[in-house]
């Protein structure tokens, strides 16, 4: 049976648009409509599936919601609400309804897992210390609301979309101990190499593992991000290896398998940092029998 993913918060958030980037339905986001009611999209990876109810958020219709509190909050595995950091007057209507559907969450659904989305903080705003302090302040007030609920928050933004990627696998389709498993790998590999990252992705590319180098920026990832995707819409994958490159990163993508299903091994390095890639290919090769050997177990 497929699990029930929600996404709610107020109007023009951009919840739909983030699900449209995780479908990589990118061409569709220009023409965007306000979501009427609750749209639904079914998802797999991982031999998991799972429906996702997308829940306009328009004040009539969470009138709706909450009246009819049982047919809609029964049965939730994972609830994403979604703030929009670009928009301060929003905040305390996001506040009020936030404390609204955690009361609905804690009475049809208690064992849910809460994530907050701190939506549109674009690429290069985490190099400006005044909207650092303002996520740091959202992200305090939202996880002391959230109690006893244990909130994950995260940063997103559709111009970066592997944040929007990163958002979701992990609470959604991700197995935490797999992800222990690879984290200590991938750790020791991007420290002792000039790797600037390593994500592991499903066919459909939902994200199953993956660690960053500090250094790297959400400018670098979305440029990443991009070229990544083009090589997926371009149905490319038929290759079993596949290099790529945007104006700072070179990124290599290995096809492998793993219990039947296809995966994508993918680092990136510095161009001017990496002379010669023949050596950290070795050491990437090492750690890609580390990945097969540690996904038989799941």
């Amino acid at each position: 049976m497929a699990e029930k993913i929600v996404i709610l918060g107020i109007a023009n958030g951009g919840k739909t648009s983030l699900l449209r980037t995780l479908k990589r339905e990118f061409k569709s986001l220009a023409d965007l409509k306000p979501t009427k009611g609750i749209e639904r999209t079914s998802l797999e990876c991982f031999s998991k599936k799972i429906v996702v109810w997308d829940f306009g958020g328009q004040s009539k219709y969470r009138e709706t919601y909450k009246k009819k509190a049982k047919n809609y909050f029964v049965g939730i595995e994972e609830l994403f609400y979604v703030i929009d950091f670009q928009d301060q007057d929003s905040f305390s209507e996001a506040i009020t309804y936030f404390q609204e559907i955690k009361e609905d969450l804690a009475e049809y659904s208690p064992k849910a897992s809460m994530n907050i989305l701190i939506n549109k903080f674009d690429p290069g705003f985490e190099e400006m210390e005044d909207n650092m302090k303002l996520y740091e302040t959202i992200n305090k007030k939202f996880s002391e609301l959230a109690e006893p609920f244990s909130a994950r928050v995260t940063k997103t933004s559709i111009f970066n979309p592997i944040s929007v990627i990163q958002a979701f696998s992990k609470p959604v389709f991700g197995n935490t101990t797999l992800y222990d498993n690879f984290q200590f790998a991938f750790y020791e590999f991007v420290n002792r190499t000039e790797a600037k990252f390593i994500i592991i992705f499903s066919k459909n590319l939902m994200e199953i593992g993956n660690y960053f180098d500090p250094s790297v920026n959400q400018q670098q990832m979305r440029d990443v991000a991009f070229e990544i995707f083009n090589v997926f819409d371009d149905k490319k994958l038929e290759l079993s290896d596949i290099s790529l490159h945007t104006d700072a990163i070179s990124v290599r993508m290995i096809q492998f398998e793993a219990g039947g299903d296809p995966y994508y091994f993918t680092y990136g390095y510095d161009i001017e940092a990496v002379q010669d890639p023949a050596p950290l290919s070795a050491e990437a090769f090492n750690v890609l029998q580390e990945v097969k050997t540690i996904m038989k177990y799941f």
